[in-house]
């Protein structure tokens, strides 16, 4: 793949005005920091772990993020947990990397499993897309490595452009990966406060945009939590949504989110029916040209 980075689209394409797209939802909520999942898991209770998972799906998730945590007790847990949660359930699943070394696990899963998320650190990035090809599991890369934490639009498409790279020299299908760029909230105290917790949207959008410039089959995926940590209720709730909207007019495809929240859920769902529609975007030719 030849390299591009935003001084090298096409002038024709930058042109190219985003609108809203279906969104694929997938629900935050099997987490070991979630009390009834932790509860579940500490009694050994599949039927419990099986209710709560039906209830997001019923909620309109059409697919579930697992994450266990990091703690040996939860990872050998893993067997029976994702029984329970594919018996009680037909979406995919959206595990942990710490699943990439459990061959058994990915044998039986296979495509029904993406592995969320490793970096883009290319000492093992190599190594996680070799396994993604061979057991057809999706693979999510967030857009920071090790030396260099990604300050802007340029450093995302940089760290974008790398790992496509990756992708095709390990001879991974790209319509398996996801690329995060990594939502977060502003780091300035300041910033945060006069934003009332709104965060830094402005190079995300960007980014995302840029992104599908580089090849029309990766995927984008964001998680809507990271850009609202430290606030709850409804205030949580009205900052996802306002978030949700600008971001799939960007052309995100798709979302970690609480699908028990019902506003939220409703304007997603509304979009994804083309009932709302949201801002659309395109990428200027100044900031194609931008250094």
């Amino acid at each position: 793949m030849t390299s591009k980075n935003p001084t090298q689209i096409d002038s024709t394409q930058t042109q190219t005005t985003r609108h809203v797209s279906d969104l694929f939802l997938i629900d935050e909520g099997i987490h070991v920091l979630n009390q009834q999942v932790f509860d579940a898991i500490q009694a050994r209770r599949p039927e419990h772990l099986a209710r709560l998972s039906r209830k997001r799906v019923e909620a309109g998730a059409q697919a579930l993020a697992v994450n266990l945590g990091p703690g040996k007790h939860m990872q050998q847990q893993i067997p029976w947990i994702l029984d329970a949660l594919t018996a009680a359930t037909d979406v995919p699943l959206f595990l942990s990397a710490s699943v990439i070394n459990n061959q058994k696990i990915l044998r039986k899963y296979g495509r029904k499993i993406t592995i969320n998320a490793v970096t883009a650190n290319t000492d093992n990035l190599a190594q996680c897309m070799k396994v993604a090809r061979q057991f057809e599991t999706g693979l999510v890369v967030l857009l920071v490595k090790k030396d260099l934490v990604p300050a802007g639009v340029n450093d995302r498409i940089f760290l974008a452009n790398e790992v496509l790279e990756s992708a095709i020299k390990a001879d991974l299908p790209l319509n398996q990966l996801y690329l995060d760029p990594v939502l977060g909230c502003r780091p300035d105290p300041f910033a945060q406060k006069v934003s009332r917790g709104f965060p830094d949207l402005g190079t995300i959008v960007e980014s995302l945009v840029l992104i599908k410039e580089l090849h029309r089959d990766v995927k984008t995926i964001l998680g809507l939590g990271s850009g609202s940590v430290g606030i709850a209720g409804e205030k949580r709730s009205s900052l996802q949504c306002r978030m949700l909207q600008i971001l799939a007019a960007a052309r995100l495809d798709a979302a970690i989110i609480n699908c028990l929240d019902n506003d939220l859920m409703s304007l997603a769902q509304n979009m994804n029916s083309g009932l709302l529609s949201g801002p659309s975007f395109h990428v200027p030719a100044a900031m194609a040209s931008a250094a």
